[in-house]
């Protein structure tokens, strides 16, 4: 997951690990920090597959600069590609990958816009059945309608949230096809 973060971060040039470690951190989801020990890993797994390189600058104090390479251009360019897993990273992928659109062609931006559109839709219909479900069962308990009326609601944001992102995607795909 890191790597296509890291990968894409540096498409738009080279940078300090410290700088590396403050894009990262804000691309993630709120409150969820990366470490040195997360992201100095992942940085000399990336420069041992030739990905990127790394040169020493001695400023105040002894920092390293990297840089991507040809190759790293490339998986870079593959990784933006690939689907969109259906795990628990789902979220991070497409924010990472969002976050990069500008770095590849066209198709391959709708394509991401599309699989994310596909996503939000299926998220929507569940949380609308979901709703429903509560509906019904705020019917056949009524001793515990308080109970269901706050599970109702919070499916009134998640279906709200759903609708926003929606409306979002398709004003982003609609531009890229007047652009394309």
């Amino acid at each position: 997951m890191y790597d296509l973060l890291l990968l894409g971060s540096l498409v738009g040039g080279d940078k300090t690990g410290y700088k590396l470690q403050k894009i990262v951190g804000s691309a993630l989801q709120p409150m969820r920090k990366v470490s040195s020990g997360v992201l100095y890993p992942s940085l000399e797994k990336l420069e041992k597959e030739g990905l990127i390189t790394s040169t020493e600058q001695q400023d105040v104090r002894k920092t390293k600069l990297w840089h991507i390479t040809a190759a790293g251009t490339a998986r870079f360019a593959e990784l933006m590609q690939n689907d969109i897993p259906s795990d628990a990273k789902r979220n991070d992928m497409i924010h990472f990958k969002l976050r990069s659109l500008n770095s590849v062609s066209m198709p391959v931006q709708l394509k991401i816009l599309t699989e994310f559109q596909l996503f939000i839709e299926s998220d929507l219909l569940f949380y609308q059945q979901a709703q429903r479900d509560m509906l019904v069962h705020r019917e056949e308990y009524p001793d515990q309608a308080p109970r269901f009326d706050v599970i109702v609601s919070a499916y009134d944001l998640d279906i709200q949230l759903a609708q926003t992102k929606l409306s979002w995607i398709k004003q982003q795909i609609e531009q890229r096809k007047t652009l394309g």
